[in-house]
């Protein structure tokens, strides 16, 4: 979205300044928590636990096996959901980082569990591989993209977790562990998305791809002529999502295609500024919907169309620095538009105050045990709020939604499910806790949240 044509659509000069003022505000990062750990929107209490980053091997199973309660590993904390938080120990992995065995005929690699995957790709560039796919955003670690079954979009491209080819990692116990296709293959598909359940991952080996580039394209459309070429355009597109702007009866449309045409400069990246103009036009207008949806009208068509070739990883990932909480939930591909439709009809009908755009993407299936994909291809709907206002309705509107047409939580994000419900939606489920309490027999990875989560599958 052109800032500053929507700044002149907003109301002229002097509003334009006043809003320019809170954009600004917007792109500075909040302050650091002073004690204990906080999930980056910081929706989570801080966690007093001790923080411990070891240095190597030993030092994570000297952890593991003296430490006075659970353990928790952490990663960028880019989650909503009480995964990490715990009494005893947090554990980051960042001295378990590093990239090796990289084969560029068999196009695999062993990386650090700790990795940022913004700091993995130029390595892998420079052997001539990248990941297949990559999310929204980079600044996760490798281990806790995967557990969690962290995705981008495609139609057929799957999540990151079915990349894996092998896993190690320290066990409740402090035993080192491989599972892979020729060491324990049969806990793989279980253990490619474990949710820091059955150990301290160390190292994760990722089936990768050539080195490629990509044409980025974006532009708009309106949301009911959007919905008629949806489906073809996932068909049409390696990577195709849209993002509904609500009140205004638009979409924003992003493919990414193939290319091997010359790098072009791309603009700077003014996604922060969008979203806190779309803050500050909600704050103003949001008594009088038409005019709001008018004003919005107005500055979308305005907006140029995006084109840009360049690396993968440089255009796949954007930065998300405004903070906000989301619930996305993975519905079948034939209800997925139906179910964005009632969402939609909801917040526009009595939430005037959302502003976030919905963002909806597709997954290809996968046979990983815990995987939201499993089993079939997937559309993902998310919702967003900004941080400061209040969510309780994605719980008590928005969710039972999703929930009607099948949908399955990512695990990161915001759900209210139970074990018993989880049990309903993986046909796997009980297999995956009887593996977790073979590696784990004592419980050593597991906080309150998970404790509940597994307790109705004892």
């Amino acid at each position: 979205m052109n800032r500053r044509k929507l700044l002149q659509a907003i109301g002229g000069t002097t509003l334009a300044s006043y809003f320019s003022g809170a954009a600004e505000a917007q792109n500075v990062a909040p302050p650091a928590a002073t004690s204990g750990w906080q999930n980056w929107s910081k929706s989570l209490p801080s966690s007093g636990a001790q923080i411990t980053a070891p240095r190597d091997l030993a030092g994570l199973k000297q952890l593991i096996t003296s430490a006075d309660g659970p353990v928790r590993p952490v990663g960028a904390g880019h989650s909503w959901m009480p995964l990490v938080p715990s009494d005893y120990a947090i554990v980051k992995l960042d001295h378990f980082a590093a990239v090796s065995d990289i084969d560029t005929k068999a196009q695999t690699a062993w990386i650090g569990a700790g990795a940022r995957l913004h700091d993995v790709s130029p390595i892998l560039a420079q052997s001539g591989l990248a990941f297949r796919n990559l999310g929204d955003i980079d600044v996760q670690t490798l281990a806790g993209a995967t557990s969690t079954a962290t995705h981008g979009t495609g139609r057929n491209l799957s999540c990151l977790s079915a990349e894996i080819l092998g896993l190690r990692m320290v066990t409740g116990d402090g035993d080192e562990i491989e599972i892979s296709a020729t060491q324990n293959a049969d806990m793989l598909a279980g253990a490619r998305v474990g949710l820091g359940s059955l150990g301290v991952l160390t190292e994760i080996k990722m089936q990768l791809v050539a080195r490629h580039k990509l044409h980025r394209r974006v532009w708009f459309m309106p949301h009911d002529a959007l919905l008629a070429q949806a489906n073809k355009l996932w068909e049409t597109h390696r990577n195709f999502e849209f993002f509904y702007i609500p009140f205004s009866g638009m979409s924003m449309c992003i493919a990414h295609d193939e290319t091997q045409a010359a790098d072009t400069p791309r603009a700077a990246d003014e996604s922060d500024d969008a979203v806190a103009q779309l803050k500050a036009l909600r704050d103003y207008v949001a008594w009088f919907p038409a005019l709001r949806k008018r004003l919005l009208g107005w500055a979308i068509g305005a907006a140029p169309e995006e084109n840009v070739v360049g690396e993968s990883w440089q255009l796949l990932s954007s930065a998300r620095n405004t903070l906000f909480n989301e619930m996305e939930y993975h519905l079948p591909e034939d209800v997925g538009l139906a179910a964005l439709e009632e969402v939609r009809h909801y917040i526009e009908a009595h939430r005037a105050d959302v502003f976030f755009p919905f963002e909806t993407r597709m997954t290809q299936a996968d046979d990983n045990w815990l995987s939201p994909f499993q089993g079939a291809r997937r559309m993902s709907l998310a919702v967003h709020c900004y941080h400061a206002d209040e969510y309780q309705f994605l719980f008590t509107h928005v969710e039972p939604i999703l929930r009607k047409y099948g949908g399955r939580p990512h695990w990161g994000k915001l759900n209210s499910l139970s074990g018993s419900d989880f049990a309903a939606l993986y046909p796997q489920w009980q297999a995956f806790a009887d593996m977790r309490r073979r590696l784990d027999p004592r419980g050593r990875m597991l906080n309150p949240y998970l404790t509940r989560l597994f307790d109705g599958a004892a």
